[in-house]
C-alpha cells in the first residue's frame, strides 16, 4: 500500500517514440524544451529519456558514484479500475506478482535474490497507479532486471497461491483498518456515492473471493490481462553504468513487454455537488482528537503544475504568519494547529483542497465560529490576496530548495520518478514539485472561486460525535446532515476577529557563501567555555553545500529519573512548538528547520541554509523561556494526555517497538504514572522547571555543515545571553542502556484495545564488542527473508514479520517480531522458538559461496556513501550520544564484518537465539481478539510491572 502522505500529481504526456534525449540544466524559471530532463544544477548525474517500439517509456539515470542500482515501474492503473465484484483486486495483483514467473518459478526466489544481493524490494497501490520497485548491488542489476522485468511478461500467478495471498492482503487490512486516515478516506469516497473512487482500496477475504460469476484467481487473470500494458507502464532506472550501458540493459530487459495499445485508463464520472456539497459530517474516531477539517472538492488541475494555483492558496490559507486567522485562533487558545494543502487527484479526476485544524476545547465549543472566520478569510483573499508579491516568495523559496537539490535513496528515488512519469511530461519528473514559471492570477482565482459552500464537506472529528451509522471495512462511526443555509448565509458576515493576509517572509536567504575552514580528521572541541562546548565537523562529501546542521543539547538528567520532570520536559517542547510555529512556518518557506526534543533535558536543532541561521537561532533559543499561561499549560496537558491514550491505537508492531526502546534505555515511565503526573501539574510546576533547568545544565553544541570559528563564537554568545546569570554546570549525563546478565529474561505484558497481537523476541550476546554485533549484521537480512517467506508467504501468520539485529550500546542481539491477526501471543512464541531451530537447520547448509556473497554485500551497504547532510551527519550525531569521541563506530563495525567467517556467524546465532543461558528481551502485547489466550511464558523471566521502577534497579552498561 502506498504511504499516507500523497504527493501531488500532474497528467503525463507521452514523448516521441523511438527516441533519446538529452538534459538541460535550469533554474526552473524557463519553459523546458521538449525531450530535455530538467534536474538541478546540483545534480551531477546524467539523464535519457527513451520510447521503446512498444510505447514503454523509461527514464535513465547514470550516476558513477552510485553504490546501489535501482529501478522502478509504475503502471497507470489502480483502486479506480477494481472490479465491483473484486475490490481490492489492484492490490491483490500486486501481491501476487511476486510470487514467481515463467522464467523464475520460485516463489520466494525473487526475495532471496534480492537478499543475498544486498537488496530491498516493494510495491504499492492507488487509486491510479502500481507501482514496483528494487534496489540492489550494482553488480547484481542485469539478473535484478531481469526478474523484476518478468513480472510484466509471464507472471505464474499461482492458481494455488490464491488463498495464501487472500491471507496476506487480509492480514494488511486487518492492519489498517483501525486506522483513522484510512476511515475517513473511504467515508469520503463513500459519499460521493456511484462515483468509481467509491471502492475499497486494500481488499480483504470477503471482497477478494469467489462469487456467483466472478471467479477471483480468473478475473485476476483477466485485470493483468487487460491492463498491464506496456504502452501505460513507465520505467525508471538509476546506476553506475554509463547511459548507453543502461539502454542496452533497458531494450534487453523492458522491450519484449507485451504492448496491447489500450486507452490510457481515465475516469469521467462527475460529482453531483447538489448531493455531495454542503454537508457536515460528523465522524467518530479511534483515536482520542479533536478536529475541525474544510474539503473542498474542486477540479483536477493537474496540468497547471507550473502555475500551481493549489500551492498559491494553501501558502496563504495556512499561514501562521502574524494577523491571519491560523495566528489569531492559536492566540485565542482555540486551536493548536492549522494547516492547508491540496491534492488534484484526491479522489480521480476531482480534486481536494484542505484545511486542517487541530482544535483546543475551548475551540470545540467554538467550531461554528472558527468555520465562520475561516471561510470569511477565503473571502478576504479572493477580495485582496491575489498578489504577485506573495509569487515572487513561493518562486523564490521553491527555486533556492531546487537549486540545492540533495541526493536520496536510490529505491525511492526511481519509485518516485516512476510515479512523477505518470502524472507528469518526463522533462518535468525531477522538477516538476519546483516549477513556478509565472504568476497566473486567473489560474489562482478559478481554485479561489470553488472555494464556496457548494463545494464544501465540513468534518467534524471527535470521540463525542453524534453518530448513527457504522462504516463497512473499517472501525468508523459517523452522522452527515446538511448545513443550514442560515449558518451558510452567516459567512457572509464581517468576521468577529480582524483578520489580516501574511507578511513578507524576512527568513529568505541571499547569500550561498561556502565558508572555510582548516582541514579535519574527524570532529572535534574547537570551543571550551564554562558549561559549553562546541564540536564541529565540515561536511567532507557536500562542501559545496550553504547549509548546516547545529544540534544543541541542553543536558539534565531529572527527566531521565523523575517522572514529574519527565512530564514537564514534554509540556515545555509542546508549549514552545505552539509558541514559535509561526517562526517555524517562516523558517521553513526559507529552506531551514527548527526541532526540539525532550530527553536528557532538551536538544534543539537548526538546520538548513546557513545565511540567515544566526537570526533564526537567536529568535528561537529566545523563546525557550516564556510565560506559562493557565489555559494555554491545561490545554498542553490535555494533548500530552490524549497523545499517550492514542498510542494505543497505533499499529502493535509500532507499540511493541516502542516499549522494546523503553525497557533498553533508562527514561521510560509507566503511562498511567505519566498521564496522573501531568494532571496534578500547574503552570508554576513548569515555570519553576524551567527556570530550574535553563540555571542547571552542560550545554554541548555539534556543527555540521557550513560554518566557519566565527559563526560558531556567535552562536555561543547568543546562547550564553539567553541563558540565566546564576546558571550551574552540571555534569553531562547521557541515558544509559540497560546491561544484560546471563540467564535473564525481561519480559513486557500489555493488553491492546486494537484486535492483533504484537511479538518482539530478542535474544542478547553475552559478550559485548563489535565481533558479536558484525555477524549479527551479516546475518540478518538472510534471517529475515527466509522468517518473512515461512511465516508470512508460506503461513500467512502475519502481513509485518520479520527479523532485526538490535545494538544496545556495546552489545548486539538477534530477535524477531510480528504482528499477527491469526495466533495469540503463547502460540505465536511457540512458532517462533520452533521457527529458530529450523533456521539453524537452514544456516548449517549455508556454502561457504553464500555467506561470502551475503557478507560482501553488507559490506556494500556499510560503505554506501551518504547521499546528503543529514545522512552524513548522522553516525555523528549517534556516536556523540553515546560519547564516543573517536566516532569511528561505522569504521569499527565495518573492520569488524570484514573479518566475520560463517563459522563466526554460526556461533553467533548458537550464542544467541540457541542459547538458553542468553539475556532476551520479550515484549508481548496482546491484542483484544485474543484476551482469553495466554502470554508466553519464558525461562527465568521477570515480568516487568513497573518500567520505572525496573530501570531503577536495573544494571546498567
Amino acid at each position: 500500500m502506498k504511504k499516507l502522505l500523497l504527493a501531488s500529481a500532474i497528467s503525463s504526456a507521452l514523448l516521441a517514440a523511438g527516441c533519446s534525449q538529452p538534459v538541460t540544466e535550469t533554474n526552473t524559471a524557463q519553459n523546458a524544451v521538449a525531450g530535455e530532463v530538467i534536474k538541478s544544477p546540483n545534480d551531477q548525474r546524467e539523464y535519457r529519456v527513451l520510447t521503446l517500439d512498444n510505447n514503454i517509456e523509461i527514464m535513465l539515470v547514470s550516476d558513477p558514484n552510485t553504490d546501489k542500482s535501482a529501478a522502478s515501474l509504475s503502471v497507470g492503473v489502480g483502486l479506480l479500475q477494481d472490479p465491483e465484484t473484486q475490490q481490492g483486486m489492484a492490490h491483490y495483483l500486486e501481491h501476487m506478482l511476486f510470487l514467481g514467473t515463467e522464467k523464475y518459478p520460485d516463489t520466494n526466489g525473487y526475495s532471496e535474490f534480492m537478499s543475498n544481493n544486498g537488496g530491498s524490494q516493494n510495491a504499492y497501490t492507488w487509486l491510479d497507479i502500481t507501482n514496483y520497485m528494487f534496489k540492489v548491488n550494482n553488480d547484481a542489476y542485469d539478473e535484478g532486471l531481469d526478474r523484476f522485468s518478468d513480472f510484466f511478461k509471464a507472471p505464474k500467478l499461482y492458481p494455488e497461491y490464491v488463498d495464501k495471498e487472500r491471507n496476506a492482503v487480509n492480514a494488511e487490512w486487518s492492519m489498517r483498518r483501525e486506522m483513522d486516515f484510512f476511515g475517513q478516506f473511504k467515508l469520503g469516497r463513500l459519499l460521493l456515492g456511484d462515483h468509481p473512487s467509491n471502492r475499497f482500496l486494500i481488499g480483504n477475504l470477503d471482497s477478494l473471493s469467489d462469487k456467483e460469476n466472478s471467479e477471483l484467481h480468473k478475473e485476476t487473470v483477466d485485470f493483468y490481462n487487460r491492463f498491464y500494458s506496456s504502452n501505460i507502464m513507465k520505467v525508471a532506472m538509476i546506476s553506475d553504468r554509463s547511459l548507453e550501458e543502461m539502454e542496452t540493459l533497458a531494450r534487453k530487459h523492458f522491450a519484449s513487454i507485451e504492448d496491447d495499445g489500450i486507452d490510457e485508463p481515465e475516469v469521467s464520472a462527475q460529482i453531483n455537488f447538489d448531493d455531495v456539497g454542503k454537508k457536515r459530517i460528523h465522524y467518530v474516531p479511534n483515536e482520542d482528537v479533536k478536529q475541525l477539517k474544510l474539503e473542498f472538492i474542486i477540479n483536477d488541475n493537474q496540468d497547471q503544475f507550473a502555475v500551481k494555483p493549489n500551492r498559491y492558496v494553501s501558502y496563504l490559507l495556512g499561514s501562521e504568519m502574524p494577523g491571519t486567522p491560523a495566528q489569531q485562533l492559536k492566540d485565542a487558545g482555540l486551536i493548536a494547529n492549522l494547516n492547508a494543502s491540496a491534492q488534484p487527484t484526491f479522489y480521480g479526476n476531482y480534486g481536494v483542497l484542505t484545511i486542517d485544524v487541530e482544535l483546543t476545547d475551548s475551540g470545540m465549543q467554538q467550531r461554528e465560529d472558527i468555520l465562520a472566520l475561516i471561510m470569511q478569510y477565503i473571502d478576504e483573499v479572493r477580495e485582496k490576496g491575489v498578489d504577485e508579491k506573495y509569487f515572487n516568495e513561493i518562486k523564490t523559496s521553491l527555486s533556492n530548495r531546487f537549486r540545492f537539490l540533495e541526493k536520496g535513496d536510490e529505491f525511492s528515488y526511481v519509485s518516485n520518478l516512476a510515479e512523477a512519469m505518470q502524472n507528469f511530461p518526463a522533462e518535468y519528473a525531477i522538477s516538476a514539485p519546483y516549477e513556478y514559471q509565472q504568476f497566473d492570477p486567473e489560474a489562482i482565482r478559478s481554485v479561489l472561486s470553488q472555494l464556496t459552500p457548494e463545494h464544501l464537506r465540513v468534518w467534524y472529528i471527535s470521540q463525542d460525535e453524534p453518530h448513527d451509522s457504522e462504516l463497512d471495512f473499517y472501525e468508523g462511526k459517523y452522522k452527515v446532515v446538511d448545513i443550514p443555509n442560515e449558518e451558510v448565509a452567516s459567512w457572509e458576515q464581517e468576521p468577529k476577529m480582524a483578520i489580516n493576509l501574511p507578511k513578507v517572509n524576512t527568513l529568505l536567504p541571499e547569500n550561498f557563501a561556502i565558508k572555510q575552514n582548516d582541514a579535519f580528521d574527524k570532529p572535534k572541541v574547537v570551543i571550551e567555555e564554562t558549561g559549553i562546548q562546541v564540536w564541529q565537523y565540515p561536511s567532507q562529501l557536500y562542501s559545496d553545500q550553504p547549509r548546516g546542521v547545529l544540534n544543541i543539547q541542553l543536558n539534565n538528567a531529572a527527566p531521565l529519573q523523575n517522572v514529574k520532570a519527565s512530564v514537564l520536559t514534554a509540556l515545555w517542547r509542546d508549549l514552545y512548538n505552539m509558541n514559535i510555529s509561526a517562526l517555524d512556518t517562516e523558517a521553513n518557506i526559507a529552506g531551514m528547520n527548527l526541532d526540539l526534543s525532550d530527553g536528557t533535558g532538551l536538544t534543539l536543532t537548526v538546520s538548513g541554509f546557513t545565511d540567515k541561521q544566526s537570526q533564526l537561532l537567536e529568535r528561537a533559543i529566545g523563546n525557550l523561556s516564556f510565560d506559562v499561561e493557565e489555559q494555554a499549560f491545561n490545554q498542553a496537558v490535555d494533548r500530552y494526555v490524549r497523545e499517550l491514550q492514542n498510542k494505543g491505537q497505533q499499529f502493535p508492531i509500532y507499540q511493541s517497538f516502542d516499549a522494546y526502546g523503553q525497557l533498553i534505555r533508562e527514561g521510560g515511565f509507566n503511562q498511567d504514572d505519566l498521564i496522573e503526573t501531568a494532571k496534578t501539574l500547574t503552570p508554576a510546576d513548569l515555570s519553576g522547571f524551567i527556570g530550574t533547568l535553563l540555571s542547571n545544565n552542560a550545554i554541548r553544541i555539534f556543527a555540521f555543515g557550513n560554518y566557519d570559528h566565527a559563526d560558531l563564537k556567535d552562536s555561543v554568545k547568543r546562547i550564553q545571553t539567553s541563558l540565566p546569570d546564576n546558571r550551574d554546570v552540571t555534569e553531562f549525563e547521557p541515558a544509559q542502556f540497560w546491561k544484560p546478565e546471563p540467564g535473564q529474561s525481561i519480559v513486557l505484558r500489555r493488553d491492546l484495545d486494537v484486535a492483533d497481537v504484537a511479538l518482539v523476541d530478542a535474544h542478547i550476546h553475552p559478550q559485548p564488542g563489535f565481533e558479536a554485533l558484525a555477524a549479527g549484521s551479516v546475518l540478518q537480512s538472510h534471517f529475515r527473508t527466509v522468517a518473512f517467506d515461512t511465516l508470512r508467504t508460506e503461513e500467512q501468520l502475519a502481513y509485518a514479520v520479520g527479523a532485526f539485529a538490535p545494538n544496545l550500546d556495546h552489545y548486539a542481539g538477534f530477535g524477531l517480531y510480528i504482528q499477527t491477526p491469526v495466533k495469540g501471543v503463547a502460540d505465536m512464541q511457540a512458532r517462533f522458538d520452533s521457527f529458530k531451530q529450523e533456521y539453524w537447520e537452514d544456516l548449517q547448509e549455508m556454502t561457504q559461496e553464500e555467506f561470502n556473497q551475503i557478507k560482501q554485500s553488507t559490506l556494500i551497504t556499510l560503505n554506501e556513501k551518504p547521499k546528503n547532510l543529514r545522512e552524513e551527519v548522522s553516525p555523528f550525531l549517534a556516536d556523540l550520544s553515546l560519547q564516543r569521541f573517536e566516532f569511528d563506530s561505522k569504521e569499527q563495525l565495518i573492520d569488524a564484518v570484514e573479518g566475520v567467517t560463517l563459522d563466526d556467524a554460526k556461533a553467533f546465532y548458537q550464542q544467541t537465539m540457541l542459547n538458553p543461558d542468553a539475556a532476551r528481551i520479550s515484549v508481548q502485547l496482546r491484542g483484544n481478539k485474543f484476551a482469553d489466550q495466554p502470554y508466553a511464558d519464558l525461562p527465568n523471566q521477570k515480568v516487568i510491572s513497573d518500567l520505572a521502577e525496573f530501570q531503577q534497579e536495573m544494571k546498567k552498561q
